[in-house]
């Protein structure tokens, strides 16, 4: 009799491992918890100076007059103290390999002379 409760067991948890991996890939419950709605970050427009780092081999932040600092990606000048007027969207939702700074998608830059 042990062995026969034993078999049932395997077979029940069996049951229920297999549901626990097929729940997940169910079209119906495949929705995010969050909700589908995106907010769009706005861009902004920093004055400040580009600083090359020596982290993750080579990264450059943007030491904005106002004390933030930004984590520059895209095109912009990448030479240590230019002093620049960025346009921007600040990227919330994302981790860099760098790290110093809020990550900064920039849109236009005009260097300061």
């Amino acid at each position: 009799m042990p062995a026969k409760v034993t078999k049932i067991w395997i077979s029940v948890l069996g049951a229920i491992w297999a549901m626990g991996l097929l729940v997940p890939l169910s079209p119906a419950l495949a929705t995010p918890m969050t909700g589908s709605t995106k907010v769009k970050s706005a861009t902004i427009d920093l004055t400040g100076t580009i600083k090359k780092l020596a982290v993750e081999g080579t990264c450059y932040q943007l030491a904005a007059d106002n004390g933030q600092k930004y984590e520059l990606m895209g095109k912009f000048p990448k030479i240590d103290g230019t002093r620049v007027r960025i346009s921007g969207i600040p990227k919330s939702d994302m981790v860099t390999i760098c790290q110093v700074g809020q990550p900064l998608q920039v849109k236009t830059v005009k260097v300061i002379k």
